[in-house]
């Protein structure tokens, strides 16, 4: 009987698979080729084989975008789930205008990218060029503490990646919710009978069952920080001031040198690097919750 399906199941499964086929994997293996050849982007030149990959590895400005691309996502998947876990459980609270704020709360993420660079950056600007945060600062007593936010190194990356934080934000909120409203509500009421209080509660009920959510939540945080880091980083700081990650590195190497074999390997070994970081982090999630 099984057998007598399996035409008709292949007859409508072959548009989709002909779609990814047509639209990923032939992209996926064209990139490949070309990585293994020069390329200019308009003509395929001479066969280079791994020669591409080794220039790559080889080249000081793509392991110092590497180095600042994992202090980005380090920051990034960290204060998404932070920043995400702590609005959920604030908007979870039933109390009047929490209907409203999680709409306010949500705004950022459908922001275009260039408002909010134009946003952050008079923001975030020096004083003399009339930045809110500073002159803020000035006028507190804390002048001491004023920067120019996203045009010195020892800030830039790390304003950079609070931006990042504040634009996702709200579309981890909705996650952890998500996650939130799915738990059993009588293991709360019987924790309530055991005389757990509210912190108690939240750090053995709440978390526990948000384990599969907060895996979703990072891996999303982190495939963000390394493939959709492009916009806001280009758009706050052009990837100067030690801002480079490897999404800029690469656009720069293709459209700035016309190198986009090596652009091509570049994409790929960072492909490899996400593909690894993900495979330990589910790993370390499956042992972790078979301990637990």
């Amino acid at each position: 009987m099984a057998t007598d399906r399996l035409p008709v199941a292949l007859t409508l499964l072959a548009p989709g698979m002909s779609l990814v086929g047509l639209f990923i994997l032939v992209p996926i293996a064209g990139g490949f080729w070309l990585s293994l050849h020069e390329f200019d982007g308009l003509t395929l030149g001479a066969w280079t084989g791994l020669d591409n990959y080794r220039a790559v590895l080889a080249d000081q400005g793509f392991r110092s975008s590497l180095l600042h691309t994992l202090v980005f996502a380090a920051l990034v998947v960290i204060g998404k789930n932070a920043a995400g876990l702590a609005l959920a459980a604030l908007v979870s609270l039933k109390l009047r205008g929490t209907r409203p704020l999680r709409t306010i709360l949500f705004m950022p993420v459908a922001l275009n990218i260039v408002v909010i660079g134009a946003f952050w950056t008079f923001f975030l600007q020096a004083r003399r060029f009339g930045g809110l945060l500073n002159e803020l600062l000035e006028r507190t007593g804390l002048g001491v503490l004023q920067n120019s936010w996203l045009s010195q190194p020892g800030t830039a990356l790390g304003s950079v990646a609070g931006i990042e934080i504040w634009r996702w934000a709200g579309l981890h909120m909705l996650i952890f919710l998500a996650g939130m409203q799915a738990i059993d509500p009588a293991l709360y009421d019987a924790a309530i009978l055991d005389g757990a209080g509210p912190w108690q509660r939240f750090r053995h009920v709440t978390l526990p069952g948000l384990r599969p959510v907060i895996a979703v939540s990072t891996l999303l945080a982190l495939m963000g920080a390394f493939v959709r880091s492009f916009d806001v980083v280009w758009v706050l700081t052009r990837a100067g001031f030690g801002t480079d990650v490897v999404a800029t590195h690469l656009y720069q190497e293709a459209f700035q040198f016309g190198r986009f074999g090596r652009a091509a390997a570049m994409g790929y070994l960072l492909f490899i690097i996400i593909a690894l970081i993900s495979a330990l982090y589910l790993w370390v999630q499956q042992r972790s919750g078979q301990d637990a």
